[in-house]
């Protein structure tokens, strides 16, 4: 890594999953403390998932497209508008000053030659509390410190967690896509969110869906995209998924039956943590018919 920083060839290498293991272990403890080369490896793999995109777009029939909505249960002329969720969050700090009580001693007054020697033991005391004062102080500069390094440590462990994981998925994504024996879905936009584009790749050797999105809105508040596949009108969820702050999403989900006897797939927007039964409305829907050929 010259001058302390991954190359883009190196970057790339490492986000395709293509690095040696004894590189590929040094770059993720480098990535661990380099905010620079985290960025330089983000973009790799946002280019290397967005490849899943860039396959061809042909026009399908119609009434192929009128067919695949029919199924899905999704009419052209209610398709639901975009809602506009404005979420307010109010937080509430409560600031409670911390008290301290320092006990009182009563002193009983004998006779007055005694009053120097009280005002010293109040000195020695005053001195004592103050002294423990500082004490607390220390101990607790002390403790926030091992708190924040602690908390350092901690997110940079996640973030080169959630790296690996995300050049695994890339990784999977780009070899079913290139894989000969892969079957690509026609999907269709069936909301107002005309800029976003998806596809449904099928991979029958890993028995694996993969589903891969861009321009896609943020999901409202409380709210998340969710995964349908369909048979004979009784649909099946394939999981939940979120798209990052640029609007891209990349979901697999593994489906041991195969996918040959379901008809179509739709995203809707269903509740967070995902429903049982869909009924949000749909962002895209899918034609299942080339999954049934066999590869």
């Amino acid at each position: 890594m010259p001058g302390n920083h991954l190359t883009q060839e190196q970057a790339d290498e490492y986000a395709l999953g293509a690095s040696e293991p004894d590189t590929a272990d040094a770059i993720a403890e480098h990535l661990a403390d380099c905010r620079v080369c985290q960025g330089i490896v983000h973009e790799a793999e946002e280019v290397a998932s967005s490849l899943a995109l860039a396959l061809p777009l042909h026009r399908s029939p119609a009434a192929l497209k009128a067919r695949v909505l029919a199924e899905a249960g999704i009419s052209r002329d209610r398709a639901p508008g975009r809602r506009r969720i404005q979420t307010f969050l109010r937080r509430a700090v409560k600031l409670a000053p911390a008290a301290g009580g320092i006990a009182a001693v009563t002193v009983a007054i004998m006779a007055f030659t005694g009053m120097v020697s009280v005002r010293g033991q109040v000195h020695d005391l005053q001195r004592q509390n103050t002294d423990l004062q500082t004490q607390i102080a220390s101990t607790l500069s002390e403790k926030v410190q091992i708190a924040t390094i602690t908390k350092r440590l901690t997110d940079a462990e996640k973030a080169s967690y959630e790296q690996g994981q995300g050049a695994q998925a890339d990784h999977e994504l780009l070899v079913a896509m290139l894989s000969p024996q892969s079957i690509v879905a026609d999907v269709y936009t069936t909301s107002d969110q005309q800029n976003a584009i998806g596809r449904l790749i099928w991979s029958p050797a890993d028995k694996k869906v993969f589903f891969v999105a861009a321009n896609l809105d943020p999901a409202p508040a409380n709210e998340t995209y969710q995964l349908w596949v369909s048979e004979n009108g009784k649909y099946s969820s394939l999981g939940t998924f979120t798209p990052d702050s640029t609007g891209f999403a990349r979901y697999s989900a593994t489906v041991p039956e195969g996918m040959s006897e379901y008809q179509t797939a739709v995203v809707t927007v269903e509740t967070a943590g995902g429903a049982q039964q869909r009924s949000g409305p749909s962002i895209f829907a899918a034609d299942l018919s080339r999954f049934h050929q066999s590869p």
